[in-house]
């Protein structure tokens, strides 16, 4: 805001002088021309951080030309963050057991970091993003976790954010999207300790975010940079504050159900700590959180003093019947709390899809396919690409042979990768926008 209206200021006072010096006598044509361009470019530059960047009135999402936008595209799952069961990995349940698993056997903290680097470098390219544009696809959902940026104690790999491995993948990847002409919305796929009880998060048993102020604090610092960096982004669409919180298996000590009260109240007290460190650095952006498994476990964002808030659902439901019911609680948010609304993650099954995307349509609500690759052979309509190449074996294979697998072979355009046409043709046909 400061930023552009001093800017705009000096483009001001710079055509002031030029206009006095043409009146003073000098009427050569350049100085005229001078003057004209620089009156333009003023004109040009009164456009505020705000003006620039994609935001939420009266439930649309609404772009630097006063358009309505509706976000379609596809996640990036199991680049960032690696779900075992879709991912060139076997040996082990989950991200974290990843690392422990490489660390207990002997291996270094910068040969494990290497192989997680070539893997990221390999499994996700410009080559890529590219692909996803020419589909007619405007954005990537990215899911991420802290471990990209910190270690497991909660200190971060670097102390200067462009040497971080984690900063150093968003800004590589909102590049590309903006080259192509895509948004990203940032999706904090893993919180420290854990948001639920689910691999998803990167870790199995422990949602352990909610009791830890620790971990709460090594999030909302996360979030606080993130937004620093990220603040006067255009290509950036939203933050994401957290994936399916509280997508919980009853088992585990801390697998409160979702939807219980004691559930709700824990995540409201993270999504409010955690946007509200970021609009102290960040009143721009948009805001998504997520309710699992209903958007009537979300408040009504005036109550809590939010702003330009978007919100999430994951829709999974594979009847007619139930995709109805949550689109019908999606746009009864939008209709009541003046918020966009987004499915963040879906697969609706193969007979009901087409239904599920001709009622996205219509409804104009904003979505990303869950995903772009899975690499464990053909699981169906969940991937746009997916592979058979022989995984990474954790807990026998040589540093060697990781490395070597988790290098071209996992390229798209590499043998072994398989374009899956019917969700490539669906994506074509109903994920553009309307």
């Amino acid at each position: 805001m400061k930023r552009a209206f001093l800017q705009c200021l000096m483009m001001l006072l710079l055509a002031a002088v030029l206009v006095s010096c043409a009146q003073s006598g000098n009427t050569d044509e350049t100085a005229r021309d001078t003057t004209k361009e620089a009156i333009e470019t003023t004109v040009t530059v009164e456009v505020t951080v705000e003006d620039r960047i994609l935001y939420v009135e009266d439930g649309k999402i609404i772009d630097k030309n006063g358009d309505e936008v509706v976000l379609c595209g596809i996640n990036l799952g199991g680049w960032l963050l690696q779900e075992t069961w879709m991912c060139a990995v076997v040996g082990s349940e989950c991200n974290e057991d990843s690392f422990k698993l490489l660390q207990d056997r002997g291996f270094t903290d910068d040969e494990i970091a290497t192989l997680f680097a070539s893997y990221a470098d390999h499994y996700i390219t410009e080559r890529d993003i590219k692909i996803i544009a020419e589909l007619g696809l405007n954005c990537l959902r990215v899911p991420f976790w802290y471990r990209n940026f910190m270690r497991e104690d909660l200190t971060y790999y670097t102390s200067d954010p462009d040497e971080n491995p984690g900063f150093r993948y968003l800004d590589r990847v909102i590049a590309w999207a903006e080259h192509y002409g895509l948004y990203v919305i940032l999706d904090m796929h893993g919180a420290p300790g854990g948001q639920s009880t689910d691999h998803c998060c990167g870790s199995i048993g422990k949602n352990e975010l909610y009791t830890s102020e620790d971990n709460l604090a090594a999030m909302e610092d996360l979030w606080v940079k993130l937004a620093t960096r990220y603040r006067d982004s255009v290509t950036v669409a939203a933050y994401d504050i957290m994936n399916e919180p509280m997508n919980n298996s009853t088992e585990f000590e801390n697998g409160w159900a979702a939807g219980s009260d004691e559930a709700i109240a824990k995540t409201l007290m993270v999504y409010r700590r955690m946007i509200r460190a970021i609009r102290a650095i960040d009143p721009e952006h948009i805001i998504t959180i997520e309710g699992i498994w209903s958007m009537t476990y979300l408040p009504d964002p005036a109550k809590e003093g939010w702003t330009n808030m978007m919100y999430q659902l994951h829709l999974y439901d594979t009847t007619k019947e139930m995709i109805d019911y949550r689109i019908a609680e999606m746009v009864k948010a939008r209709d009541e709390y003046g918020v966009a609304i987004y499915v963040g993650e879906y697969n609706n099954g193969d007979d009901n899809q087409v239904y599920a995307y001709t009622k996205y349509r219509t409804e104009n609500i904003s979505r990303t396919a869950w995903t772009y690759k899975t690499a464990k052979g053909n699981q169906g309509n969940w991937s746009l690409y997916y592979s058979s190449t022989p995984p990474a074996d954790l807990a026998n294979d040589s540093y060697d042979e990781i490395l070597r697998k988790w290098g071209d072979c996992l390229l798209t355009e590499s043998n072994g990768w398989t374009r899956n046409t019917t969700l490539r043709g669906w994506l074509m046909r109903y994920s553009k926008p309307t």
